[in-house]
Formats: structure tokens, sequence, C-alpha cells
């Protein structure tokens, strides 16, 4: 059996310590996974049924400070096995990523080559605008003294940006 994508965000917050339903809706939030991940909201309390009913996770009842009955989730050693073997796959062969600019680069002389370049300048200042809200991202959680895998995942995507930028430059050079 294999894990999805869902399930393997699920189950690596889970690694780091047991929760119940609200606070993995709260760190999902809180860390912006629905930007990265395939995760929902709604997702949430269907996978965490799966997970336990395929024993990769378990639950308890237990009483918060508040007095407040609390279903609780942690990681069976299978679900530690299946997210570890996950993850070796997940980190070891890029994925084709499908993109719009793709589908609408493909059909550019539907418009007139001032609209096409219009579009990509703004195109290209929305990029400059999440590369830099990335290095904000970045050095806030240096500042934190955040782990360095974590501190990779607003890394990486300056990287894709600033090749999405160096081809956005060049392309709009050709169309000229």
């Amino acid at each position: 059996m294999t894990i999805s994508n869902k399930e393997t965000a699920l189950l690596g917050l889970l690694s780091e310590g047991a929760m119940h339903a609200y606070k993995i809706e709260q760190e999902i939030k809180n860390r912006a996974m629905r930007d990265w991940t395939e995760i929902s909201m709604s997702s949430v309390y269907k996978l965490l049924r799966k997970l336990e009913k395929e024993k990769l996770i378990k639950s308890e009842m237990k009483v918060s400070q508040k007095n407040i009955s609390q279903k609780v989730y942690s990681l069976t050693s299978d679900g530690k096995k299946k997210l570890k073997e996950k993850i070796k796959i997940l980190i070891s062969e890029p994925e084709k990523t499908l993109s719009r600019i793709d589908l609408a680069t493909s059909h550019l002389d539907q418009l007139t080559k001032k609209e096409a370049i219009e579009c990509l300048k703004k195109y290209e200042k929305r990029l400059n605008e999440m590369l830099a809200c990335y290095k904000e991202l970045e050095k806030y959680l240096q500042g934190c003294s955040s782990q360095k895998h974590v501190r990779a995942l607003a890394r990486r995507p300056q990287y894709l940006i600033i090749g999405e930028l160096n081809w956005i430059k060049e392309y709009q050079k050709d169309l000229k």
C-alpha cells in the first residue's frame, strides 16, 4: 500500500507529536501548508479516519486543560515506516509540474505582440512580488532559528522564481 501526498503531509505532522484534529488544522494553516501540499480543510478528518483504519495512526480520548474531551492522534510504527518510505520516494524523483503559463504560451499567437508583452510584464511583476515575500519569509524563519528543512521550504521557491524570471526576460526579448 502506497500513501498519498495528502496522507504524507498528515503523517508528517503527526511525526512531530500527538495532536487532535483542530491542532492539526491550525498547524496546516500556520505553516501555509495549503500552498505546498494538496491537503484541504475538508480532507483532514476524512484522512484521519482512513489512516486510523489502516493502522498508520492511532487515537485516544484525552481531556484538555479546559476539561474538554478530545480525540488525540499519534503515529504508529507502521505509520512511521510508511512515512519514511514515501519521503525517500518524494525526495529522490523530480516531479513534472503543470503550469498555466505553458498553456498560455502555447496559444500566445492569439494575442498581439503588444498584448503579449504587457501580460508578460504583469506576470514578471507578480513573480518579483512573490520572490520578495519568500525572501522575507526566509529571513523571518532564520530569525526564529527554525530547522534547516523548514527554511528550505522558503528558499526553494526563490530558485524556481528566479529561473522563471530568467525565462520570461529571454522570452520577452524573443518577442520584440
